[in-house]
């Protein structure tokens, strides 16, 4: 499998809406939202993003604190935590400023339930002017609504929906080293009922006999009823 990214919709969206953030007018809010279905391409649309910005990149817990969230930030920029959360605030948004770096943090589902980390991350953005996104599960939007200070200032937002089958032909043609027939690519379209992951899954597995069997095409006949994956995901037929 080639290690490329595919630039299927949700990608493209993702990007625009970056770019829109960066580009904004003086008085526009630079927080976005990212949310969606597990599997729909999330980590992997936000991990081309980040490095494509620079930018940091934290992951919420279960456990996740003020203190911890503020210490994992710290650790991200190159710095060790502080005593005080205040200066751990001021430290990040200087060093965002200085270096022109946005702030990811994914499983932002985490945060919700804790105020003050969420008016937080809020003072971040007011405070340093950079790019804030937050990537969570799908229906998070509807669970920020009771968080009119933040989700008054997310101008942006991009739902990863579920692949379609010109997706699915873009992720084939740009990951997977043998080629598949069209009714193959509808198979593996509709058995992974969009899932991106799933489809990935499914690729590698086809990869794998086209190679073994010197195929450079596998058609849906060659391909048998052999399994693309094990999981079952919503939706699937």
């Amino acid at each position: 499998m080639k290690n490329k990214l595919a630039l299927v919709k949700n990608v493209a969206a993702l990007q625009m809406a970056y770019e829109a953030l960066e580009g904004r007018d003086l008085g526009i809010p630079g927080m976005a939202l990212v949310y969606g279905e597990t599997g729909a391409g999330k980590t992997t649309g936000i991990t081309w993003l980040v490095n494509r910005t620079r930018g940091v990149y934290v992951r919420a817990t279960a456990s996740w604190t003020l203190n911890a969230m503020l210490g994992r930030v710290m650790a991200e920029l190159g710095a060790n935590p502080m005593g005080r959360n205040a200066a751990m605030v001021d430290y990040i948004v200087q060093q965002l400023i200085e270096h022109q770096r946005p702030l990811f943090v994914d499983e932002a589902d985490y945060l919700l339930g804790d105020a003050r980390m969420i008016e937080t991350l809020r003072d971040i953005h007011d405070l340093s002017g950079m790019p804030v996104m937050l990537v969570g599960m799908a229906n998070i939007e509807k669970r920020l609504i009771h968080r009119p200070q933040l989700a008054g200032r997310i101008s942006h937002w991009v739902e990863f929906n579920p692949a379609d089958l010109e997706d699915a032909r873009t992720l084939a043609e740009t990951v997977c080293e043998v080629q598949l027939d069209d009714e193959l690519l509808e198979k593996l379209h509709r058995d992974c009922a969009g899932s991106m992951r799933l489809m990935a899954v499914g690729l590698a597995r086809i990869e794998a006999l086209g190679k073994s069997n010197g195929m450079k095409t596998v058609t849906a006949d060659a391909w048998g009823d052999r399994k693309l994956h094990l999981a079952a995901p919503r939706g699937a037929r």
